[in-house]
């Protein structure tokens, strides 16, 4: 993947290996990076690699993105994919990535039906679990009213849940 990419035009690449990254290469990775975009396999052992390195850069002070490739399973079969374009189809989905917290906001939001209360207030809890580690009061605000807008579910109920959330979260 690191080859085709850089092939593609691409020269701040790396290959951590999913699950071989570590805090040390996370903190590394800061020194010269302050967002990263990860774009693991598409299998199930790539989205929990994926997991578990939000948690690393993010802890490392990194502002992360997750790539979504549809049509292929990795960045080098994407780029072959699209011949001569590669590169830039791949930059555009690039452009296009997914924060962290959007990442997992979509994971949790795909194991229940919005339709029926009960999913959608074991969502709003579990999206609620997710957007109360935003630091940032504005970030959080922001994913709080969608959440609202998304659900249905008034913004004060969603913020005090917040509130009671964050009290508990040791930092």
């Amino acid at each position: 993947d690191v080859i085709a990419m850089n092939q593609a035009g691409f020269d701040n690449v790396i290959a951590t290996l999913g699950t071989a990254l570590t805090a040390d290469q996370a903190k590394l990775i800061a020194r010269h990076a302050d967002r990263v975009v990860i774009s693991y396999d598409s299998d199930e052992a790539g989205q929990k690699a994926t997991r578990r390195a939000i948690n690393l850069l993010s802890e490392a002070g990194l502002k992360t993105a997750v790539l979504k490739i549809e049509g292929a399973k990795d960045p080098d079969e994407f780029i072959r994919k699209h011949g001569d374009n590669g590169g830039a189809a791949f930059y555009n989905l690039v452009n296009g990535s997914f924060n962290d917290v959007e990442y997992q906001l979509s994971k949790v939001r795909k194991k229940y039906d919005l339709k029926l209360a009960d999913q959608r207030v074991k969502y709003v809890n579990e999206a609620i679990n997710i957007i109360a580690k935003i630091d940032d009061d504005v970030e959080r605000d922001v994913y709080t009213s969608k959440l609202a807008d998304e659900t249905g579910v008034h913004t004060e109920s969603i913020s005090s849940s917040l509130k009671r959330v964050r009290s508990k979260i040791k930092y």
